[in-house]
């Protein structure tokens, strides 16, 4: 699949047309990227984004060469070039080998959730996989594109990473969260990306008194955990209605008020 799905892409500020979008750009050298949601022609938590993609650089030892007032300037004429409403785009910040430094961003194909998924939660695999400094975004084209084709073939929504002690850290795409004896767990910050969506619901779990553990998920604790969610921008709160071969509660009360608390919480965002 094509990096860019809409008619308009920036490169390094310029508008330019997509069919000349050069995707070494994103798979060659070392990209660092966010991917941030448009609702209703509204940036949902782009602060928060930015920021995010600012720390990453600068966890990666690297000197930003455009702020956050002139990305978010910078969208702005995507959006409305493009005449686009709802999406998500992506925002790449890349490294080639030759030192030369490119700023990007551009609409990406998007897969959000069904009502029925919502409903009725969707089915994950575990898939073993352990991040190198989680806490930076940086594009992995060859893992994605893996992840992607075992998915296809398991007919999976996602996939759960499990590190070498059979623990579940976060989603390829998404965080996690568990719910066991009424309160809630997910791994530590040190192992995971901490999601925007993720910083979100644990607000949410502290102004509903919910206790929450922050431990790695043992494989073997699945069978008996009360609920399992995922967590990230395309997503929002996505109940779990299966791990491989076992089967999860998806009408849990805790997860229930979590999403109907975050879908608030984007409402006064957009609002």
């Amino acid at each position: 699949m094509k990096e860019c799905a809409r008619p308009y892409y920036l490169f390094d500020g310029e508008i330019r047309e997509c069919p000349s979008f050069d995707e070494n750009f994103v798979h060659k050298g070392t990209s660092l990227y966010e991917v941030v949601r448009l609702m209703g022609g509204r940036f949902l938590f782009l602060e928060d984004h930015l920021d995010r993609l600012l720390n990453s650089l600068n966890i990666a030892g690297i000197q930003s060469w455009i702020n956050a007032a002139g990305i978010r300037e910078t969208l702005h004429i995507l959006v409305d070039k493009n005449r686009i409403s709802e999406g998500n785009f992506k925002i790449v910040m890349n490294l080639q080998e030759d030192g030369s430094r490119h700023y990007l961003a551009y609409f990406v194909y998007h897969r959000y959730p069904s009502s029925r998924d919502y409903n009725q939660g969707v089915r994950v695999i575990t898939y073993p996989f352990e991040r190198i400094d989680p806490n930076k975004k940086i594009w992995r084209p060859e893992f994605r594109r893996h992840v992607a084709d075992t998915l296809y073939d398991a007919g999976a929504f996602e996939a759960l990473l499990m590190d070498s002690g059979k623990c579940i850290t976060e989603a390829s795409k998404a965080n996690v969260f568990a719910i066991q004896g009424g309160h809630v767990i997910t791994p530590p910050e040190a192992v995971i990306l901490p999601g925007i969506t993720r910083h979100y619901v644990l607000e949410i779990c502290h102004e509903l008194s919910l206790e929450v553990t922050r431990k790695k998920i043992s494989f073997d604790e699945i069978p008996d955990l009360e609920g399992l969610f995922l967590t990230g921008t395309s997503l929002h709160v996505l109940p779990v209605s299966r791990v491989n071969d076992h089967p999860l509660q998806v009408k849990h009360p805790v997860l229930t008020e979590i999403m109907n608390n975050f879908q608030q919480v984007i409402n006064k965002h957009l609002n």
